[in-house]
């Protein structure tokens, strides 16, 4: 049966970065099962074409991340539906299992988001054991010093903490043990994965109340297909559940959603199928419950404009609102709707969309023609140009008020001004 398309556009903001009319208008006479499938597709899954000037370590610091941030977030403007799912998902991978750029340097950061692109719709298992042995990792958790007689607690913990378990999951004595299972999993001098047995301790440890001679993955193993299964994929279930949907799901949202993830092998794909699928996710406490990240919202504002990055500059207003790509601010990644709402978050977006006006106003048709229509008309097709398509009442009727105003005096400003108070109405704060 068909779909409205008001809950295909929602679709289409959380496992992406929103649809365009034309794509929300094609997937409404499908049903929910086939809309899903198209949007999360493994086949989608492929390497981003790496910026030349990743590899040039004689380019510029600050040149060689502009290209890497804008070739990503060119990917995540012009992505259409299923590959907007992998660059979405990416994000989230990429504020869960964190690195900086600062400490592990341009090819290893970028590499590991390739990682998260290709391996990120798959099995979880899978990919908690590419990081674990991934040189961005190693050298960001200090892996890469981990060594028999001199064992290093910071992987191991936040392997169990923060990517597999959760807290109080897990006990000191398992970081213990699970350090010396990590030992020896290092790097070599040209920075890739080396295992290096005499830096390895082979002895036995007791994990998890089991007692064997561990080594590191068969902790990722234990953790992932062992009695910590359960427990596991809960915490996955629950990030992603409030990473798409809204935080603090309700236990029996997460039972449901992780039945087909346990019975897929630790699917990705399946998982984010059952959550797509759930009428939670498209119920009301799911509609506004999410603040725009800043790498969303300044996607939703090129996108919205008609901008790349080569006009848009996004890397002059990131940092500003808090949110650089490949520069999460510690180990336990960004977090979620009131971390995004400040003074300064809020100074950067109005300096953003003060630039974007101009810039889409010189460049673009964007909101042409809406001097043509009446009011009601024009603050509508403004806001639906950024993804509202269910204003609230008191943005509406403000916008009405000051463009009413506006057509007894300066009418030359209407258009840009229409696309700056759209981009910082409260309702385009929120996917």
């Amino acid at each position: 049966m068909p779909t409205p398309p008001l809950a295909v556009a929602h679709l289409l903001r959380r496992a992406g970065f929103g649809g365009s009319p034309a794509e929300i208008a094609a997937l409404a006479p499908l049903d929910i099962k086939v809309i899903v499938d198209k949007v999360v597709n493994s086949s989608f899954a492929v390497p981003l074409a790496d910026p030349p000037l990743v590899a040039d370590k004689d380019a510029d610091y600050w040149d060689r991340y502009v290209a890497m941030s804008s070739a990503w977030l060119e990917r995540m403007r012009t992505a259409p539906v299923g590959p907007a799912l992998v660059e979405k998902l990416t994000l989230f991978w990429h504020g869960h299992f964190c690195s900086s750029l600062e400490k592990v340097g341009h090819q290893a950061i970028w590499n590991q988001n390739q990682l998260f692109r290709v391996m990120g719709l798959g099995s979880f298992r899978d990919l908690a054991q590419a990081v674990a042995v991934d040189p961005a990792m190693l050298r960001y958790l200090d892996n890469d010093r981990n060594t028999k007689g001199s064992p290093n607690e910071n992987w191991a913990r936040e392997s169990m903490e923060l990517f597999t378990l959760g807290v109080n999951q897990y006990s000191q004595d398992d970081v213990v043990a699970g350090a010396k299972a990590w030992s020896g999993h290092g790097l070599d001098k040209d920075g890739r994965y080396v295992f290096t047995a005499n830096r390895h301790d082979f002895g036995a440890k007791t994990l998890f109340g089991i007692t064997k001679a561990w080594n590191g993955p068969e902790v990722l193993d234990e953790i992932t297909l062992g009695d910590k299964k359960q427990t596991s994929a809960r915490f996955i279930a629950t990030k992603l559940w409030s990473f798409f949907a809204y935080p603090n799901p309700e236990p029996a949202v997460i039972d449901a959603v992780v039945a087909p993830y346990l019975a897929s092998n630790l699917s990705i794909a399946a998982l984010l199928k059952a959550i797509f699928l759930r009428p939670e996710f498209y119920g009301p406490k799911a509609k506004g419950a999410l603040v725009r990240s800043p790498i969303e919202y300044v996607v939703a504002a090129m996108k919205g404009t008609g901008l790349g990055c080569g006009i848009a500059h996004p890397e002059w207003w990131l940092e500003g609102m808090g949110q650089q790509p490949f520069y999460p601010p510690n180990v336990s990644g960004w977090r979620q709707n009131g971390y995004w709402i400040s003074a300064s978050t809020q100074w950067a977006k109005t300096s953003c969309a003060g630039f974007l006006r101009w810039k889409a106003n010189e460049g673009t048709s964007v909101l042409a023609g809406t001097q043509a229509l009446a009011a009601p008309a024009a603050v509508r097709r403004a806001l639906a140009q950024f993804g509202v398509d269910t204003p609230s009442a008191s943005t509406v009727k403000a916008m009405e008020a000051w463009l009413r105003q506006e057509r007894t005096t300066t009418k030359w400003a209407e258009r840009p001004n229409l696309i700056m108070l759209a981009l910082l109405s409260p309702d385009a704060q929120l996917a």
